[in-house]
């Protein structure tokens, strides 16, 4: 007797496995050209209810120094590298920072910014259902001023020299 498990396992092994996108190989579950053409204007690719929106947020952006592009698509994408494969073919036409969005995935790439910092604003964005609130949550995060890692590091390392050598001399003054 099929069971409806039976029935998924099936439709499983006859689907094969999902692959993520290969080399310069543009998503079939998108318009490519249409969207690249779209981000020309405004640097915004989204369907109309959001595109005064996230124009607002890429304006923004701008305004911290951020030069943003946004792309909001209720495309499925199938694997969750996807979108950061869009984002990084996007990048190839278009300089400064990539958004992608879909209602599953989110990714991004920079000509700018870190891999760690748009991994951390992606995170904070996948929080935000909606695509307008995702955007600027990002636009935030990429942009916060950090702390000052190299000076914060700097100033443990004197201390710790600055202890081991104290630790010495009263050790030395200890044994006489």
């Amino acid at each position: 007797m099929d069971t409806p498990d039976d029935d998924v396992m099936t439709l499983a092994r006859e689907a094969g496995p999902i692959t993520s996108l290969g080399e310069d190989e543009v998503p079939q579950w998108l318009d490519f050209p249409a969207v690249v053409a779209d981000l020309a204007d405004d640097g915004v690719s989204a369907p109309e209810p959001f595109v005064e929106g996230l124009r607002t947020v890429v304006e923004e952006a701008a305004d911290r120094g951020l030069d943003l592009k946004v792309v909001y698509t209720e495309a499925p994408a199938a694997v969750y590298t996807d979108a950061r494969d869009v984002a990084t073919f996007l990048n190839e036409e278009y300089e400064g920072t990539i958004l992608v969005r879909t209602p599953a995935f989110i990714g991004s790439s920079s000509d700018t910014i870190p891999r760690h910092r748009l991994e951390a604003g992606q995170d904070d964005a996948w929080e935000e259902f909606d695509p307008v609130a995702s955007a600027a949550v990002f636009a935030h995060k990429v942009t916060a001023p950090t702390p000052p890692w190299g000076a914060v590091t700097a100033v443990t390392l004197v201390l710790a020299v600055v202890a081991i050598v104290a630790f010495a001399v009263a050790l030395r003054r200890r044994t006489r």
